[in-house]
């Protein structure tokens, strides 16, 4: 995705300086327009290796002379943002014989993607603080990536008009290829000489070739390139959504290191809290059915906490229904049915699982540390389970649907999904025959009567009793 948003910005950039709307062009165009984006620095700024280390060369900034490299970077996979905890969880330095091709890639993940890591190592602007991270969200009507490519171009072009006409202060003929500029670690750049569709480095990096070998040199930076801090990473970046929650100012959204959920995806597609750009919605001439795509690399102090993705697939029948003025009495369910799926998890399975795993005792004991290692786990096997089958349950409703009818769908779906973890917990564990029999049944009666309880799911009865009578 890091490399699609660069693409889209290039392609996005070259269209408004030439004053054109179709991103169907021959080669020779948008050669001609790279070449008057970089300015000066011509075709330096597109060669990967420059001899000058004054002189601009692919994402890599002009240094003043003198400059002292604080490392050396063998392999473009090192360079790259991914951090691992000493090393331990991805060997780092394998790719010894790169492509071309893998430093570019690694060059662009690293100077669109990453947040602060450490003195010197300055983060993007398109991220609340550098300890954030920069997720990707984006409606496709096609995964076709030249297809996603030019729709994502053409609605950036309608996106520039909006950020443009907004207090950013951006410059219509800005600077858009920010490593032609020279850069000293200290000197900052306003958004007033930007371009609103700018390409970002965050860290001063130089690509040296030592006979067939290509290595790279860092550069310690003590400021970041961009000087937006007080805006929390809100920039007008169309991927990027805006966190209207809590009671401060508008922040760009970071996703927790508990990665993606069906509670965020779901907030997401109906706006709760959330501002959506022209990206993130269909455009008003789709037809088909579109995805709903969000991915993230979620970064810790030094660590790297899981890259997610998530597609959701929103059938064309139901596009106009989901993104349109009707949408709050689906989202409405949808809410109902996250907190239905929390209580089944921790009302109705968490106490029948501590039961087996205690061995049915007289009082339960949710401290018990051996319990709670088994239910971590169960845990996250019920929300993996309920996770996949809610968006297509929620897809699958008619707009006029019976509220009460739904719900009844919805929790048979997840008492399944429960009874299904119950039964490998039971098969799974260690048991003790002398009271294996006495333990599964306080599970099931535990179950049970947690599931049929008023506080509960206890309008389920009426459905349990007709399932008897058909029997």
């Amino acid at each position: 995705d890091a490399f699609h948003v660069f693409l889209a910005y290039l392609g996005g950039a070259v269209l408004a300086r030439r004053g054109d709307t179709s991103p169907v062009q021959a080669a020779d165009y948008w050669r001609t327009g790279l070449m008057e984006l970089a300015g000066p620095s011509g075709a330096h700024a597109w060669a990967l290796v420059g001899d000058n280390p004054q002189v601009a060369a692919f994402m890599q900034p002009p240094l003043p002379k003198g400059a002292k490299p604080t490392t050396a970077v063998s392999t473009p996979d090192k360079l790259d943002l991914l951090q691992t905890a000493k090393n331990h969880d991805i060997k780092q330095n394998r790719a010894n014989k790169p492509h071309p091709d893998e430093w570019i890639y690694a060059l662009i993940s690293l100077q669109t993607m990453s947040g602060f890591m450490g003195k010197g190592n300055q983060g993007i602007s398109r991220m609340n603080s550098g300890f954030g991270n920069r997720p990707i969200v984006e409606v496709i009507r096609s995964r076709r990536p030249g297809k996603r490519w030019a729709d994502a171009v053409t609605r950036l072009l309608n996106h520039r008009e909006v950020v443009l006409a907004e207090p950013f202060g951006y410059d219509p003929n800005g600077l858009v290829l920010l490593w032609t500029e020279p850069w000293d670690g200290n000197e900052q750049l306003s958004l007033a000489a930007l371009d609103p569709f700018y390409i970002e480095i965050c860290r001063r990096v130089r690509l040296v070739k030592s006979g067939l070998a290509v290595y790279a040199e860092t550069y310690s930076a003590n400021k970041t390139r961009i000087a937006a801090k007080e805006l929390n990473g809100v920039v007008g970046d169309p991927w990027l959504p805006v966190d209207l929650s809590g009671t401060g100012d508008p922040k760009a959204w970071t996703v927790s290191s508990r990665g993606l959920t069906a509670e965020l995806m779901r907030r997401l597609i109906f706006r709760e809290d959330f501002r959506l750009s022209a990206l993130q919605v269909p455009s008003p001439g789709w037809t088909g059915p579109v995805w709903f795509t969000v991915s993230v690399l979620v970064r810790g102090q030094g660590t790297t906490d899981g890259f997610y993705e998530w597609e959701i697939l929103i059938p064309k029948e139901r596009v106009k229904f989901i993104f349109g003025p009707r949408r709050e009495s689906l989202a409405e369910l949808s809410r109902i049915a996250i907190t239905h799926a929390g209580n089944m998890q921790n009302r109705v399975l968490k106490p029948a699982v501590f039961e087996l795993m205690q061995g049915g005792p007289q009082q339960l004991r949710f401290d018990h540390d051996a319990s709670q290692a088994w239910w971590t786990r169960c845990a996250r096997q019920f929300e993996q389970g309920w996770s996949e089958d809610y968006f297509p349950w929620l897809f699958s409703v008619p707009e006029d649907f019976d509220l009460d009818l739904e719900e009844r769908r919805w929790v048979s779906s997840l008492r399944d999904h429960a009874l299904k973890v119950l039964d490998d917990v039971e098969a799974s564990m260690p048991s003790h025959s002398g009271r294996w029999y006495r333990a599964v049944t306080a599970m099931r009666n535990r179950f049970w009567g947690a599931f049929f309880s008023d506080s509960n799911f206890g309008f389920m009865r009426g459905e349990m009793r007709e399932s008897a009578a058909e029997i």
